[in-house]
């Protein structure tokens, strides 16, 4: 008879090595880890096998961590430099990657037959970037230092910072519903100014903080001061009604500046690799694959493609001439910050098994095609 540790470990060693393993297999093909911890995950649930339970409070603590130090990542690597330099084609291209699929998304949604808040939200996730996705085509394609991959980088921090931002305003809606927009602005701004009082404070504070640590000469003190302060800001971010990924990626932002950032960036890999594959195996474990034997399902899965692809695909218009396929192709990943809005939205009633199962497979689906497009159009511009 198993004993319940051996349980969880034998559960937490599959779910490990298989993510690890479909990792390795789907790079040889161009494809990411999210792919294959998403399709684990849908296979190992509920709908399928029933192996894992996604609301088991164990997977779903381990998950809780994976999503707050992937935000702490995804903080420690945006380059705001980059951002800098390609401000304003990032900002242009930004705007329109944006302002289409959050439109297009809330209006056909409205068009469904949705409420407002409901509507909103599916536009909303329709806006982020995959940061993670995009930049690692462009180290692949070594791009990343041209106008392009400048471009792409900074206009996909932008989106992935704004949708979070979003995200506080939809965190505030639950504890008012129905939807107030009043509520709504008034957490966009507290995140706001939690994101950017971040910054301000990290230029200045976070030197001296880690300055001081480092002088301690402790083994391990460095990632374990990092981790304390990614988790400090959570949960100062939750108490004031933000979602925790805005804490853990205002954390991030804070450490860009000290010295010590990129020894604390490649020691936070480590945990990404441990963690985060909980996070995206929940998620895929949440997902009903049955549904899409629903003609309706299908319908709408196409039409929130088309706004999908189609909204980022316009956002290359903000970019130089010679280079908007290249930008626009590369801002059509959605990854992380989508899933995160996704999987927020069916743990908090805010959307319905159906919904959350056209937002994943967008994820999946737009996940895949990028590389295919995008490798031959970054050797031509290039």
């Amino acid at each position: 008879m198993e004993t319940p540790f051996a349980e969880i470990a034998f559960k937490v060693i599959v779910i490990l090595s298989g993510a690890k393993l479909l990792a390795v297999l789907l790079e040889r093909v161009g494809q990411g880890a999210v792919v294959g911890e998403l399709l684990l995950g849908m296979f190992l649930g509920p709908y399928l096998l029933g192996w894992i339970d996604p609301k088991d409070p164990i997977l779903a603590f381990l998950a809780e961590i994976g999503i707050i130090v992937l935000a702490f990542y995804l903080g420690l690597i945006a380059d705001l430099h980059k951002l800098f330099e390609a401000r304003r084609p990032a900002m242009r291209v930004a705007f329109f990657g944006m302002l289409v699929p959050l439109g297009l998304g809330a209006i056909y949604a409205l068009a469904m037959g949705l409420p407002w808040g409901v509507a909103l939200f599916l536009g909303a996730t329709l806006t982020a970037t995959s940061l993670a996705k995009s930049g690692w085509l462009l180290w692949e394609a070594r791009m990343l230092h041209t106008i392009a991959g400048s471009i792409i980088l900074g206009a996909a921090l932008l989106d992935d910072l704004i949708a979070l931002w979003m995200l506080a305003g939809f965190h505030a809606w639950l504890a008012a519903r129905p939807f107030e927009w009043g509520r709504f602005l008034l957490e966009c701004l507290l995140s706001l100014i939690v994101l950017g009082g971040s910054l301000v404070l990290g230029v200045r504070w976070a030197p001296r903080l880690f300055g001081i640590i480092e002088r301690l000469e402790m083994r391990g003190m460095l990632i374990v001061a990092a981790l304390v302060f990614c988790l400090s800001l959570a949960v100062l971010a939750e108490s004031f009604g933000l979602a925790v990924v805005v804490g853990a990626f205002a954390a991030g932002l804070m450490l860009e500046y000290i010295p010590q950032e990129r020894r604390i960036t490649r020691q936070v890999e480590t945990l990404v690799d441990l963690f985060v594959p909980f996070y995206f195996v929940k998620a895929g474990a949440l997902l009903n694959p049955m549904l899409f034997g629903q003609a309706s399902v299908i319908m709408n899965t196409l039409v929130f493609l088309g706004i999908a692809i189609g909204g980022k695909l316009l956002s290359g218009i903000g970019a130089p001439q010679g280079t908007r396929w290249a930008v626009g192709v590369g801002m059509m990943p959605r990854g992380e910050v989508g899933l995160i809005f996704a999987l927020f939205g069916l743990v908090n009633g805010i959307l319905t098994p159906e919904l959350y199962a056209i937002l994943v497979m967008i994820v999946l689906l737009t996940t895949i095609a990028t590389p295919i497009i995008l490798r031959p159009l970054l050797k031509r511009v290039s």
